[in-house]
């Protein structure tokens, strides 16, 4: 009995194989859509830079757009673990200063993963998994929260909309701005996000 369910938990080499072979995929699409953009690069090209066939790509992914939101889910995890420590320190942090370091944030992000920027940025609306989106506005909703002990449950879920729109926002005219006017963009969405989040934040000190 305890065999039989060890042998069912335990990958096996073709499963390691197949994990090994789907990263360098979605590696060499990132490397691809971060240096052409996502419309320019091909199924051929990425088959090619991870030295595979394309009969063998189109096995995992059907299309350029699979791939796409692989690497988008992907990047949402890593983005959950990006903004954590800032979502646990916000209980100590001023609108402004949180709102400069939630803008830092995706900033450094893009800078460090130049393909998520060249996704957002894609002539085709690719959506990440509901799951994957849900994840980060709940970790938001649930700092949110904590920040301010007073916010319902529906004025957090809608703070934190109204984030993420900015987020949005700020990313399009990030992407369409020349390289050296994007710091530009970065602090003017700094302002915005700090005044919108001084009349949440200030709520936390509302007589009750």
């Amino acid at each position: 009995m305890s065999s039989h369910s060890s042998s069912r938990s335990r990958r096996s080499p073709q499963q390691d194989r197949s994990t090994r072979r789907v990263g360098a995929f979605l590696e060499s699409a990132e490397a691809l859509f971060a240096e052409q953009g996502f419309e320019a690069a091909t199924m051929t090209a990425i088959a090619e830079r991870t030295g595979s066939s394309i009969g063998a790509l189109y096995s995992y992914f059907p299309d350029k757009r699979s791939i796409a939101i692989a690497l988008l889910d992907t990047y949402a995890a890593q983005i959950e673990e990006h903004w954590r420590p800032l979502f646990e320190e916000i209980v100590s942090l001023s609108a402004a200063i949180f709102a400069e370091r939630f803008i830092d944030r995706f900033l450094e992000f893009a800078a460090l993963h130049p393909g998520y920027l060249q996704l957002q940025a894609a002539p085709i609306r690719l959506r990440r998994s509901a799951a994957a989106k849900r994840a980060f506005r709940a970790s938001l909703v649930e700092a949110l929260a904590r920040r301010v002990p007073s916010l319902s449950a529906q004025r957090a879920e809608l703070c934190a909309s109204v984030m993420l729109q900015m987020v949005r926002g700020m990313m399009q005219v990030y992407n369409e701005a020349e390289i050296a006017q994007r710091g530009n963009v970065g602090k003017e969405f700094k302002i915005a996000l700090s005044a919108y989040l001084k009349t949440v934040f200030v709520k936390v000190s509302a007589p009750d």
